[in-house]
């Protein structure tokens, strides 16, 4: 069965362009003039992708897209968005709208067409099936059932899903562990959400790792305090699960995206430092050991933090005595802001000052 192509463009030169175009490359085509034609097409027919344009006489290409995106039934559906440089700029913030792909006019037809045949080709004919490259993704939640459940649909996908049940086990994970995603809840015992997210934008690395925001409540102000604690997204618990894996989708493709405009000489994985490897615990001396209690994580956690926080120091973690450890301190009280409060990493640093102190009898490694 031939994919089945939604043009939606005021222009009949372009209407007649794409159909012709995109016939003659095997597709079925509908053209639509006006965003009330085009809805009226997605309720009566299923469709393989949709070609948007910005301007519309009744309305905006950005709406139409907002309301594919936001249904249940259309939310996986591909969508190519035609613009002006202009309408880039000032109507089409990036690919947070979430269209696949972008295509500036005047377009190039065989250009159009090849990104056509590539995203009906990534669903396979298929409404839902995966149209991202399979991602490592971290959901976040206190309830076993919906964690379970959010996990199996994130998994249609091909993604590789970490389970955390808390806030804390959620940030132990990261650092030792890249992802690609996290999905996080909003309410959770421990460490809500919204502190959690804060300690992990702290983290090297995790300043821009695509993080949506889940949350039952119904309290509008919530949204906004997620965007400035640094959500990439904000989703009631109510909606189809479909939808957030939609959403996910939507945020990797801008992540690659963004990826792909870099400058070619900074290394793909900038943004995924690979995790330190543990020390053997046969050549940690003394004052190693006592640190790694001090900190209070799990060893192999507080290892790896060590590791990092004297690494950011300048400071050689395998050979870590007095005058090393106190200038490494500063480092390794910023490193405890992601797994306590202020006052406990203040706290637990000072209990690593003393180790060091003067009057202290320990011994150094």
């Amino acid at each position: 069965m031939k994919p089945h192509v939604l043009v939606v463009d005021d222009s009949l030169t372009v209407r007649m362009d794409l159909r012709g175009a995109l016939s003659a490359a095997g597709f079925s085509v509908t053209a639509c003039e006006t965003k009330r034609e085009a809805e009226k097409a997605l309720r009566e027919h299923t469709f393989s992708l949709a070609v948007l344009d910005v301007i519309l006489p009744d309305g905006s290409g950005i709406d139409l897209l907002g309301m594919i995106r936001a249904s249940d039934a259309l939310c996986h559906l591909p969508v190519i968005v035609l613009s002006t440089e202009a309408e880039v700029r000032d109507r089409v913030k990036g690919l947070t709208t979430g269209a696949d792909e972008y295509v500036g006019k005047p377009y190039d037809i065989t250009y159009l067409v090849r990104r056509a045949r590539a995203l009906c080709e990534r669903t396979s004919g298929e409404e839902t099936g995966p149209v991202a490259a399979a991602r490592r993704i971290l959901a976040v939640d206190d309830s076993p059932t919906f964690l379970t459940e959010l996990a199996c649909k994130l998994r249609e996908d091909g993604h590789d899903v970490v389970l955390a049940r808390s806030g804390v086990e959620a940030l132990e994970l990261l650092a030792v562990q890249s992802v690609d995603c996290v999905v996080l809840d909003l309410v959770m015992p421990d460490v809500d959400g919204l502190e959690t997210l804060r300690r992990l934008r702290r983290m090297p690395g995790r300043e821009s790792t695509p993080t949506v925001m889940l949350t039952a409540s119904e309290d509008p102000a919530l949204a906004r305090r997620a965007t400035d604690a640094g959500a990439s997204d904000f989703l009631h618990k109510s909606v189809n699960l479909d939808a957030v894996r939609a959403r996910i989708r939507n945020l990797l493709r801008s992540r690659r995206a963004a990826q792909a405009s870099a400058a070619p000489s900074r290394p793909a994985s900038a943004d995924r430092p690979p995790a330190s490897r543990p020390r053997d615990a046969a050549s940690e001396g003394p004052l190693f050991a006592r640190i790694v209690a001090a900190m209070g994580l799990s060893p192999l956690l507080a290892r790896n933090v060590l590791s990092k926080a004297c690494g950011r120091a300048g400071v050689d973690v395998s050979a870590l005595g007095a005058d090393g450890l106190r200038r490494a301190l500063p480092c390794i009280r910023e490193a405890l802001h992601m797994f306590y409060s202020a006052e406990e990493a203040q706290r637990r640093a000072q209990e690593m000052a003393a180790l060091v102190a003067p009057s202290s009898d320990h011994p150094e490694a």
